[in-house]
């Protein structure tokens, strides 16, 4: 099984909000892997939202992901891509 670790910058102006944790657990399902963010010693599973929702991420930090799967490289692409959405200045 692939696993991916990998450190990406939070751009969403309004940081991590319901929207983009979503966006996080439909792209697992997409790419049939298990897409977690690192933090703190702990792995939280982005297939919940309310989990992802409770870190409270804003915008400019740096949120580390681990995934596990065979699409993991897709995935990884894939959360840049959400992430990296500026939207509002």
């Amino acid at each position: 099984m692939n696993v991916l670790e990998k450190t990406i910058t939070v751009d969403v102006y309004r940081g991590v909000h319901g929207r983009v944790a979503a966006g996080l657990a439909r792209i697992a399902r997409q790419h049939a892997v298990r897409l977690c963010i690192l933090h703190d010693d702990e792995e939280i599973d982005c297939s919940s939202v309310l989990d992802v929702l409770s870190m409270a991420f804003v915008s400019g930090a740096q949120v580390k992901f681990r995934i596990h799967g065979k699409g993991a490289a897709g995935a990884v692409a894939a959360v840049e891509k959400l992430l990296a959405q500026r939207g509002e200045p």
